[in-house]
């Protein structure tokens, strides 16, 4: 993972600063930037390790960054790993965000149900987060607004819509999930995450998609974001079935210094896209 912290950064100094900060089951990734200029403050990915359960080993993680613990101007707080669900929003009624959840995958009573508005698509986008993480984070940051991954990776694809090709396949990876995204003709078609542990659930699961829209594989382009490079197996690995394939660009509201402009920065595109959420 690359990382960085601009020499000139001062952390006692962050009232005009806005934080990014994306959660995973394993590790979570912050960015610290200047909300006016967009110009970027700092970038770290830090691991969630111990033998305790998952809240216990973040609260460890999170207290141990000095940066954390600041005033921001706003905070945006991302999770990739919990169950999601659309709902058109003339259709939509708050009071029944659980039971829309509930329909797709399992929800817990002691669970908090959140809701993201996906401004260019009309859906709203109902997930859930544990109840004990929602209070910590409440805690630890002044006021942070919660989103799902998916919310910010298609606010950032959106916004460049007009570029998307006729057959359009998008895939974010994560640790050992991924995101998976079909356009047809500029207009979204699909959207679903699933697990993997190796290259061949990798492939099953792309191809699944590929062929349920009927996609050809020579002319379809993919785009790539996340946890992939060029010289992998997993990209190897699709790179077999499509001929067009290259990396989602990054939302160009973030200004990054000269050192990191050459860095493979797809890494966190659906961290720096949070800025693109409403």
């Amino acid at each position: 993972m690359y990382e960085f912290t601009d020499k000139a950064f001062n952390k006692d100094f962050t009232k005009h600063c806005a934080l990014l900060l994306q959660l995973e089951e394993h590790q979570f990734a912050y960015a610290i930037y200047e909300k006016r200029s967009g110009r970027l403050q700092a970038l770290r990915h830090v691991p969630i390790q111990g033998n305790t359960g998952y809240i216990n080993k973040l609260k460890l993680a999170i207290t141990n960054e000095d940066m954390l613990h600041v005033p921001f101007h706003e905070v945006r707080i991302a999770v990739a790993q919990t169950p999601f669900t659309f709902i058109p929003r003339v259709l939509h009624e708050e009071v029944l965000n659980r039971k829309y959840l509930a329909l797709n995958a399992p929800v817990e009573e002691s669970d908090t149900v959140l809701v993201n508005n996906i401004r260019s698509l009309f859906i709203k986008n109902i997930f859930s987060m544990e109840g004990e993480e929602v209070s910590y984070l409440e805690e630890v940051f002044q006021h942070p607004k919660f989103f799902h991954v998916t919310s910010a990776l298609l606010e950032n694809i959106l916004r460049n819509k007009d570029q998307l090709s006729p057959q359009q396949i998008l895939i974010d990876i994560k640790q050992n999930l991924m995101h998976v995204m079909y356009f047809e003709n500029g207009e979204f078609k699909f959207l679903n995450q699933f697990r993997f542990t190796n290259k061949d659930d990798f492939l099953y699961f792309v191809l699944l998609v590929a062929d349920q829209f009927q996609v050809d594989r020579n002319t379809c382009d993919v785009k790539l974001s996340g946890e992939i490079m060029p010289d992998s197996l997993l990209f190897s690995e699709i790179w077999k079935f499509f001929q067009s394939i290259s990396f989602l660009p990054l939302n160009e509201n973030i200004v990054l210094p000269a050192e990191l402009s050459e860095k493979p920065l797809h890494i966190y595109n659906s961290l720096f896209s949070l800025d693109l959420c409403e």
